[in-house]
């Protein structure tokens, strides 16, 4: 209860405060928008340079060759990690876990259990960690899902889904990337999602994430048509992040790379309507696009709340403002309620605004007072909706252009990193291209690592995957839902 009251007392700390002040100062001049996120809402999304290894042989892959033989850290090597993240983005900052597939490579090397003490630390450091994974591993053994959440505190999970795994157990890819054959795997990641959260009474939501080549171009609608379709699905999945490929690490890019443009038409195509790219940005607008959309399943309609005209950006601009700094950390709910009662008692002509805007908004979209009675019934979801553009090598050798100079700057995905002794914040990018296989080099072989498994293993299965004849027959079986990877 002293805690909560603290919330409500002093809703956002001086040192939160003061990060965010410093980057939103650090940012290019005309970047600094009303619908900026980054520098008001959150300084950026940090992530951690934990174990390499993944067995699932994407064709899409931006480890490393060497990924897969480096040793894992030690315990203490990564709570310095989670410590430097925590000093950058401050309280109730995203710290994505990952690396290659933590969870997996964990698991294998019999040390499930430090996974579950990491994620303890960085809940008790303050931060709100998210662990990055095929979820093949939670799938087989569900259980260590329920002791990730209870004893670890985790809240928040990213699972990827999409028909780049050629390693995925029991989905044999015939080079068309049809994503709809994956949608039995995909219920059954609801159906963990949901179980855990029945068996040990505590919310966890997860992300899909996907990433878009030119073979599963044509069926990224169907996964945002399967997404909505059913509350349940939008109950596990709050979030979908679409990744256009790039030219880093393993991947294998198509001979004709999609575009940023082709895979938000293919969003718009999947939502039913027509999102606007620029109704908020997330650093800069090569870089990230974003949309919320409000799905009325009683009424089947789906409504985008992330509009671009005049009205819908001040608004937008106002709860950035209002609200800058407030994360949410699922952990302690009361403590998250009063610190948002909070803010909203200082600013009363914020709670004005909000209040505005809902009815005249609801007006707009011909929405009836009944529609709050769908939505304590659980017939109305909300799906965040996020495409990145992560740049390829080519794009980051020196000497860089302007543009992507500034795309650097302000990058909204940065990790720890310690250079010359000393922590910095590097962008994901440029961690893809530049940073990361040095930074394995130097880890092999590594006082008491594990080699998980050979590097040219999962090389062996791309090879494979090109020579597939394309008109092989593609099937999502059991083993693909319940087996270990």
């Amino acid at each position: 209860m002293l805690r909560a009251v603290a919330r409500f007392l002093n809703p956002v700390s001086r040192e939160k405060r003061a990060l965010l002040r410093r980057r939103w100062e650090q940012l290019p001049a005309e970047l600094r928008d009303p619908r900026q996120v980054v520098g008001r809402q959150l300084v950026h999304c940090a992530y951690t340079m934990g174990p390499s290894y993944c067995s699932m042989g994407c064709t899409h892959c931006y480890l490393p060759k060497n990924a897969n033989r480096i040793p894992l850290p030690s315990f203490e090597e990564m709570k310095e990690q989670i410590d430097a993240n925590r000093r950058m983005i401050g309280e109730a900052g995203g710290l994505q876990l990952t690396g290659g597939d933590v969870v997996e490579a964990y698991f294998r090397a019999g040390r499930g259990d430090e996974l579950i003490r990491l994620t303890r630390y960085a809940n008790d450091r303050g931060v709100v960690p998210m662990i990055m994974t095929h979820g093949q591993t939670l799938l087989s053994h569900p259980s260590y899902l329920d002791r990730l959440i209870v004893e670890g505190g985790l809240r928040k999970l990213a699972i990827h889904v999409d028909t780049t795994q050629a390693g995925r157990p029991g989905f044999r890819p015939d080079g068309r990337g049809d994503e709809a054959v994956l949608h039995p795997l995909r219920e059954a990641f609801v159906d963990l999602i949901l179980g855990a959260s029945r068996r040990t009474g505590v919310r966890i939501t997860a992300a899909h994430t996907v990433t878009v080549g030119r073979r599963n171009l044509a069926t990224v609608p169907e996964i945002l048509r399967w997404l909505l379709s059913n509350p349940r699905h939008l109950r596990a999945f709050r979030m979908v992040s679409f990744q256009t490929e790039a030219q880093v690490g393993r991947t294998l890019m198509s001979e004709a790379p999609v575009r940023p443009d082709e895979v938000w038409k293919a969003i718009c195509d999947g939502a039913g309507l027509v999102l606007p790219r620029d109704g908020i940005y997330l650093g800069h607008p090569d870089c990230s696009s974003m949309s919320t959309l409000m799905v009325l399943y009683d009424e089947g309609r789906v409504v985008n709340l992330l509009d671009s005209d005049e009205e819908s950006q001040a608004f937008w601009g106002a709860v950035l403002d209002g609200f800058g700094g407030v994360g949410s950390r699922g952990e302690h709910p009361l403590d998250e309620t009063l610190q948002r009662a909070g803010l909203l008692l200082r600013q009363p002509s914020l709670a004005v605004t909000m209040l505005r805007y809902a009815v005249r908004r609801a007006r707009r979209e011909g929405l009836r007072p009944r529609w709050l009675w769908q939505a304590a019934r659980g017939r109305v979801g909300f799906l965040n909706i996020v495409m990145h553009n992560f740049m390829s090598e080519a794009e980051l050798t020196v000497p860089r252009s302007d543009r992507v100079r500034k795309r650097l700057e302000a990058c909204a995905f940065r990790g720890a990193v310690r250079r010359d002794g000393e922590w910095v914040a590097v962008p994901m990018c440029f961690m893809n291209v530049e940073e990361r296989e040095r930074l394995y080099a130097s880890r092999i072989p590594g006082p008491g690592g594990v080699d998980l498994e050979n590097s040219d293993q999962p090389l062996a299965r791309y090879s494979a995957f090109l020579r597939l004849p394309r008109t092989r027959a593609r099937r999502v079986s059991r083993r693909a839902v319940n087996s270990d990877s």
